[in-house]
């Protein structure tokens, strides 16, 4: 052990760059001697010493990890150990993929379990700095332009370069104004440039008389980028949209694959079986992954306006072939504004038939009348503006152009996007969601086939009408069978919430986005949401008793004068060490909110069910090799696959649900915690209500992987970061998330879209 005064050592260390080595001073001190015990204890039952046992989880982590962390060729992050291999591919864009895997220790009902999963992060390649700025911009000869500057300065901050002429590692602060033949400095009395010092003092002759000077460390030192070389194993936060895609792609592995992947991990990469510093702790780590017995819940049956009842099958997925909205909405009047080419569009958008058959406005239209959203017998008008025009002037002119063709208020505009940027996109919220208060229907022209061969239209279009309905407050459909189901099926008033807090990207500072949404209905299929900014990084919903008693006054208006007599709260994006923060603080919320809408001398106080929905966690599910009848086609476990022993926590109400198939790669589970079951739903009932809510998301005809009160949280909260705006009126990524530093806006959902599902 390290004494209790603390160990003193002096060792001698070259810095990089740095010719002379220095002597320096190393000071270990005892910060705390961790009781194993108290993790025995406490998965034998006793939970006084929780906060103990948590800290010695910890620290075993760290001694799994510690021999691979420190290996030459690893990459780690937090529980991630990363490497450069076979499996390596470019991201584009300066970038590249490394393949590795994640861990964690898990108090399970059957002891300690190590929890290991395949995992991918993005690295920035190893290459001269010049080449990254040419990735980013395209651009190393000539004035940099001012676009490509603002750029480079968001995109190469903090990025760490190794110099050519010192070795040393430094990190970027911000691009210079002028190249190094311009930027000068004071040196014996007299200016001289960078240029000229550096070929003085090194007899280093630069050649690139254009390209700008980055500034490192604390900004007063400017280094020539050609001078400079993308350190190694520098980790990159912030992928563009391709890059994510592809990551996606790479990172995606079927079942099959992925068990192979993680055996090698285990047995090979991190060889834990054999790890001596796990065995200097008394640990021992099996080769074997654990086999659970798992349930399969049955699909529910859904109810459309036709057919009445409506088997989905097992596979979790359906499609609306021959299917009418259960609650068809009206769409009396609307226009379209579209910023693609319109040369290309118009056809598409204007006329009944093109040259290629069908056109889209024409089977858009014809999909929302079979789905039963009623609309006019013409064409909506159309709006392309001019190059200079705005957003909100282009929305604007498209509500006018509404009322005026049908001589009602336009109940939604049509937009059509060139491509899948996000700045055109937010500019759009903000001028519907905020300014105008009118829900707005973006599609992109490629994938809806506008002004191109169409692919999927059919399906594509169903999908739109799907959002267009719900937004229009329409029900696509219900559970067919709610009686089967506990508190839905007692015919009394009840209702369902989610909440969830979006961040900003690390290192961009800025505030984080607060939603949370409310049912308004007995069908559990239509919820207004209420979104809030608060303090950046802060997990805790600050505002949560205002917002649920504003849902709830909601529900009291929707329902003429009820209240619900039963509240399930479903919570995201949670993890395990704030469970018990976000139920002391956020539990208490929901009691306050519901107390102060209790009539005078009559208390009311329904009660609640509180779950915590966990998805960035790393357990997956392998069908056995010998088991072909509990798969699905993809080599998933089939929807409803429920595991609520072995693996689940040995104290806590909670279990694992599979509640969608396959698509592409290994399903992930939703994890539910259980923190307050006042409703007195038990382990079965819970388990069947929340898969079944999970075939209701307004946007698809497949079971999703999470709860839809959950995801509309989550949808909400991101469209409430499309909201800001930074200082200057600037409606970019980087500002609107505070990255500048300046002050940031938010601005708020109109009145009239409170009732409305705008966010889907």
């Amino acid at each position: 052990l390290v004494p209790a005064e603390g160990l003193r050592l002096e060792v001698e260390a070259a810095p990089a760059g740095e010719d002379k080595p220095r002597r320096l001073a190393v000071v270990i001190r005892r910060a705390a001697i961790v009781s194993v015990a108290a993790l025995h204890r406490f998965i034998s039952g006793q939970r006084d010493e929780e906060e103990y046992a948590y800290h010695a989880l910890q620290c075993l982590d760290i001694v799994l990890k510690h021999r691979m962390a420190m290996a030459d060729r690893s990459l780690p992050v937090a529980r991630g150990v990363f490497f450069r291999g076979p499996g390596t591919r470019s991201l584009g864009g300066g970038a590249e993929v490394w393949l590795g895997y994640q861990q964690s220790l898990r108090p399970c009902q059957t002891g300690l379990a190590l929890n290991v999963d395949m995992a991918a992060t993005a690295v920035l390649e190893e290459k001269p700095l010049l080449e990254l700025v040419a990735d980013k911009v395209g651009h190393v000869a000539g004035p940099l332009p001012d676009a490509a500057r603002r750029r480079l300065n968001r995109d190469l901050r903090g990025v760490k370069v190794v110099t050519s002429h010192t070795g040393m590692t430094k990190a970027i602060r911000h691009l210079s104004r002028g190249s190094p033949f311009q930027e000068t400095f004071e040196r014996e009395g007299r200016q001289v440039s960078v240029a000229d010092y550096l070929e003085a003092q090194y007899g280093v002759r630069l050649t690139n008389r254009d390209m700008p000077c980055v500034a490192v460390g604390n900004g007063t030192v400017l280094l020539p980028m050609e001078l400079c070389r993308v350190a190694p194993r520098q980790r990159l936060m912030r992928l563009d949209e391709a890059q994510t895609s592809e990551i996606i792609k790479i990172a995606a592995q079927r079942p099959g694959d992925r068990l192979a992947a993680i055996d090698h991990a285990v047995n090979r990469q991190a060889a834990f079986p054999d790890d001596p510093t796990a065995r200097a702790f008394g640990l021992s780590i099996s080769s074997r992954t654990v086999e659970v017995g798992a349930r399969v819940l049955p699909n529910p049956m859904l109810a459309y306006g036709s057919p009445g009842r409506y088997d989905p099958k097992g596979g979790g997925s359906w499609n609306l072939r021959d299917v009418r909205f259960l609650n068809g909405s009206s769409l009396p009047s609307w226009a379209v504004v579209c910023f693609a080419n319109q040369r290309f569009a118009a056809e598409d958008l204007e006329a009944a038939r093109g040259q290629h058959g069908p056109t889209f406005m024409a089977e858009f239209v014809d999909m929302l009348n079979k789905c039963g959203v009623t609309t006019p017998r013409e064409f909506p008008p159309v709006v392309y503006p001019d190059r200079n025009a705005t957003v909100y002037s282009a929305v604007t002119e498209a509500k006018a152009r509404a009322q005026a063709a049908f001589g009602a208020p336009a109940a939604l505009v049509l937009v059509v996007l060139p491509d899948t940027g996000a700045a055109l996109y937010r500019e759009v919220k903000q001028a519907s969601d905020s300014m105008l208060g009118l829900p707005t229907q973006c599609i992109v022209s490629r994938k809806a086939g506008i002004g191109c061969p169409a692919r999927g239209r059919p399906q594509y279009c169903a999908n739109v009408a799907m959002k267009v309905n719900a937004k229009l407050g329409g029900c696509n459909t219900r559970l067919g069978d709610v009686e089967r189901l506990p508190v839905l099926g007692a015919r009394r008033p009840f209702m369902i919430l989610g909440a969830d807090v979006t961040h900003p990207r690390p290192g961009e500072g800025g505030p984080s986005i607060a939603a949370v949404v409310g049912s308004m209905d007995a069908t559990a299929t239509r919820y207004a949401a209420r979104v809030t900014m608060q303090r950046g990084g802060q997990e805790i919903v600050a505002e949560l008793k205002a917002m649920v008693k504003s849902l709830l006054l909601e529900f009291y208006g929707a329902t003429r004068g009820m209240r619900p007599e039963s509240l399930l709260f479903y919570r995201d994006g949670v993890s395990e060490s704030q469970f018990q923060e976000v139920y002391y603080k956020e539990y208490s919320a929901l009691l306050e909110a519901c107390a102060e809408m209790g009539d005078a001398g009559a208390e009311y106080r329904p009660p609640i069910t509180f779950v915590i929905v966990q998805k960035r966690h790393h357990t997956r599910f392998f069908p056995k090799s010998t088991d072909q009848s509990n798969r699905d086609r993809s080599g998933n476990v089939l929807p409803g696959t429920v595991v609520d022993n072995d693996i689940a926590h040995p104290h806590d109400f909670s279990f694992y649900l599979n509640s969608h198939s396959g698509i592409q790669g290994t399903s992930k589970p939703a994890h539910y915690s259980v923190l307050v079951d006042e409703n007195k739903f038990g382990a079965d009932g819970m388990q069947l209500l929340t898969y079944h809510l999970c075939y209701l998301f307004c946007r698809c005809t497949r079971s999703i992987s999470v709860c839809p009160p959950a995801q509309y949280a989550h949808l909400a909260a991101f469209r409430g970061r499309l909201m800001l705006r930074g200082e200057g009126g600037s409606d970019t990524a980087s500002s609107a998330s505070g990255g500048g530093g300046g002050t940031v806006e938010f601005m708020s959902i109109n009145p009239r879209l409170q009732k409305a599902m705008f966010y889907v």
